[in-house]
């Protein structure tokens, strides 16, 4: 029996996306997917930090996490948007926090869908190489990248093969 992680992923398509290339990575080292978090050894809480009422919520289910360390969990990782944007404040200001973890987008990994099986969501690039003094995206995501067409091509083939027809 492997460590029981469970995820809450917050925000846009593309956390969405990223949280399923991270269950992906999990299992395929051995880890299981837990969906109930009392029952969880880690949880992992894929924020948002877009906006105010995001990171509001972000905090917030950061914090209703944490409560379950009270009975069986043991590690409550935090990763996404509202971690990469407040890298150096969120140690301090969150104590109940066990890890701070980044994320990159990984080709070629075996995605666990987290949406219907008829549809998916498909990152074709990440970040923005502007930086407009009203957007925290280039902070937190980086600059832009774009995947190649090659690449992206060969997830939507590998998705319809699964069944996928909404991508």
């Amino acid at each position: 029996m492997g460590i029981k992680i469970g995820m809450v992923s917050l925000g846009c398509a593309k956390n969405r996306v990223d949280a399923e290339l991270m269950l992906g990575v999990l299992l395929s080292d051995g880890f299981e997917l837990e969906t109930d978090p009392a029952k969880a050894d880690a949880i992992i809480v894929n924020t948002c930090g877009f906006i105010e009422a995001a990171k509001q919520e972000s905090i917030d289910t950061i914090l209703e996490m944490a409560e379950y360390k009270q009975d069986h969990l043991k590690a409550l990782i935090v990763t996404g948007c509202l971690s990469k944007r407040y890298a150096k404040e969120l140690p301090a200001e969150m104590p109940e926090v066990d890890a701070d973890e980044g994320f990159h987008y990984l080709e070629d990994v075996h995605r666990v869908l987290t949406t219907p099986g008829y549809t998916a969501y498909v990152k074709i690039a990440e970040g923005c190489n502007n930086r407009c003094a009203f957007c925290a995206i280039p902070a937190i995501r980086g600059n832009y990248i774009s995947r190649s067409m090659e690449n992206i091509e060969r997830e939507v083939k590998d998705l319809a093969a699964q069944g996928v027809k909404e991508i």
